[in-house]
């Protein structure tokens, strides 16, 4: 199966299923780069320093890109500006709140992995199986603004 969709649209059905993480404002997508708007104020524990980034620059825009997916794992590299200012180096920081949000959402631990390097990596797989169990992933890519997925049914 061939699946195209717009991250718009995406994030419009996760919020009709209430899948969709709070703190996500929109999310457009620009020929490979999905563009993703947060609300930090959205999130309910923040550490320390993120506390007092919040309280000036509570606002964050993302562009992500896929940068690779290999054994059902998209890895996302992730570039971070808040108030104009880049803050992609601050993304290890948000690592716990992201593992909790991802808990709420009644996900296995370690389907997100923040890493340092500003980029994420998702499990698809194991996302998909807590998720739609028989939905297996073999592709993925971001092509005209549009999330291109590659999938079979078990």
């Amino acid at each position: 199966m061939h699946i195209r969709i717009a991250p718009e649209e995406v994030l419009g059905l996760a919020r009709i299923a209430r899948q969709a993480p709070p703190v996500i404002s929109s999310v457009v997508g620009d020929r490979d780069v999905i563009r993703v708007v947060a609300d930090l104020r959205r999130l309910e524990t923040l550490p320390g320093p993120l506390k007092l980034a919040v309280k000036i620059a509570p606002i964050v825009r993302a562009d992500v890109r896929l940068a690779s997916f290999e054994r059902g794992v998209a890895t996302l590299a992730v570039e971070v500006n808040a108030a104009g200012l880049p803050a992609h180096r601050l993304l290890s920081l948000a690592a716990a709140p992201i593992e909790q949000e991802v808990a709420k959402q009644g996900l296995p631990p370690g389907v997100v992995d923040v890493q340092p390097d500003a980029r994420i990596a998702v499990d698809v797989e194991r996302l998909l199986d807590a998720k739609v169990p028989g939905l297996t992933v073999t592709g993925v890519a971001v092509d005209d603004g549009q999330v291109v997925l590659d999938a079979s049914i078990a």
